[in-house]
């Protein structure tokens, strides 16, 4: 047999691989979803977040919880206060703006 006569034929027998498992993916049952079970991504991570992260039952840790928030807040107002009083927020002006 000629060479391009076996390369053609591989290619053949590949198409026809790839032409039947398209035809079982697209009309098989098994394979077809519902457009119902769609769900974005937000929900999906949503879901995920719920399923790894477990509630906190212990009163003791949900004070501790509560109060690193507050003085975390706390923390945060007072760094922004800082800035503004350094003029950190104002736009830096470059010699381009100057003109």
């Amino acid at each position: 047999m000629q060479p391009w006569l076996i390369i053609l034929l591989i290619v053949v027998f590949f198409g026809l691989i790839a032409l039947i498992a398209f035809l079982i993916r697209k009309y098989s049952k098994v394979f077809v979803t519902d457009e119902k079970e769609k769900k974005s991504e937000e929900e999906i991570a949503k879901e995920e977040v719920d399923r790894v992260l477990e509630d906190v039952v212990d009163e003791e840790t949900v004070q501790q919880m509560q109060e690193y928030q507050q003085s975390s807040s706390k923390e945060e107002e007072l760094k922004a206060q800082e800035e503004e009083e350094l003029g950190e927020d104002a736009p830096i002006m470059t010699s381009s703006d100057e003109k």
